[in-house]
């Protein structure tokens, strides 16, 4: 019998494995397709006026903040039994440290991390995408302060004790909504929702549970947009579509609640450019000739006569 071989874990599967337990509250699971044309046309639009590399899940983060603003049941935590409501709009975006495909040990050691983007309900979908693209960066990089604290700890603690490590951290930022300044910990890091784009990785959908830590009411898993076949006045058409699957925590939302978030995340991304018009395209500076001469050339000295 062959020695068993050391898997090298990344930081997010020894945290899961560490503080995941059989739940007890209740979660419902609901699915969404959106006809995405409208979604890829804004996209398209939107990338060459900006520059800025947007993609569906930045829109679906944005219309989820449209959800919150006109559900404010849903922006605040569970505490000791009674709601508490939060301050700001914020939505978590969850970031791979790899988006190639790998096997074996390397795919075992593929992290996750994500950032939190505040205040997103008054950011457009474009400065989404700027904010994450530069704090994605600097995960990738290894130069975020945060995720190499957090990967220090993880890497150090048992599994024992990291669990009760997590639950305080989550209970005091999460449940309570205050800062661990020591760590470098924010109040609320995963914000009111949390963003998935698990399209990238080619999956045409997915659900999520929620990690315990993790306290937010609404979990969007953003698939891959593909071609199928729909009914469009009684007709068959194909259609690009994207698929969404959510996971909203039953303390806050019903079937009421879900129908009206279906109904926002609609509205929204049939139409972006009416919450979001396209900006105008951004002109390319021009280069204006200097008005200034250059100096004349002077005479070469004469040769001293011998």
């Amino acid at each position: 019998m062959s020695n068993p071989v050391e898997i090298p874990f990344s930081v997010w599967r020894k945290i899961a494995m560490a503080s995941w337990r059989p739940r007890k509250d209740p979660t419902i699971a609901a699915t969404l397709d959106i006809d995405a044309g409208p979604v890829l046309d804004y996209i398209e639009q939107v990338r060459r006026a900006t520059g800025v590399r947007v993609t569906p899940a930045h829109l679906v983060g944005r219309a989820a903040a449209k959800v919150i603003e006109a559900l404010p049941g849903l922006n605040g935590r569970v505490v000791f039994g009674s709601f508490a409501p939060s301050p700001t709009i914020d939505g978590f975006f969850v970031v791979s440290l790899r988006t190639d495909p790998v096997a074996g040990a390397e795919a075992a050691a593929t992290d996750l991390s994500g950032s939190v983007i505040r205040e997103v309900d008054t950011k457009p979908p474009w400065v989404i995408a700027s904010e994450l693209a530069h704090r994605a960066e600097m995960i990738r990089g290894d130069r975020d302060p945060q995720f190499k604290q957090a990967k220090t700890m993880v890497q150090n603690l048992p599994p024992m004790i990291l669990r009760v490590v997590l639950d305080t951290i989550g209970l005091v930022t999460e449940t309570l909504q205050l800062p661990v300044p020591f760590m470098g910990l924010e109040a609320r890091p995963y914000g009111s929702f949390l963003v998935s784009n698990v399209g990238t990785f080619g999956l045409d959908s997915a659900f999520a549970p929620v990690p315990p830590f993790v306290h937010v009411p609404v979990i969007i898993m953003v698939g891959a947009v593909t071609d199928k076949a729909v009914a469009r006045d009684g007709q068959p058409v194909v259609r690009p579509m994207l698929p969404l699957c959510v996971s909203l925590d039953h303390r806050f939302v019903d079937g009421y609640q879900a129908a009206s978030m279906a109904r926002i995340f609609r509205q929204y991304l049939a139409d972006p450019a009416k919450l979001d018009p396209v900006p105008a395209p951004r002109r390319a500076t021009r280069h204006r000739p200097s008005s200034r001469r250059a100096p004349a050339a002077r005479p070469a000295p004469a040769a001293a006569s011998s």
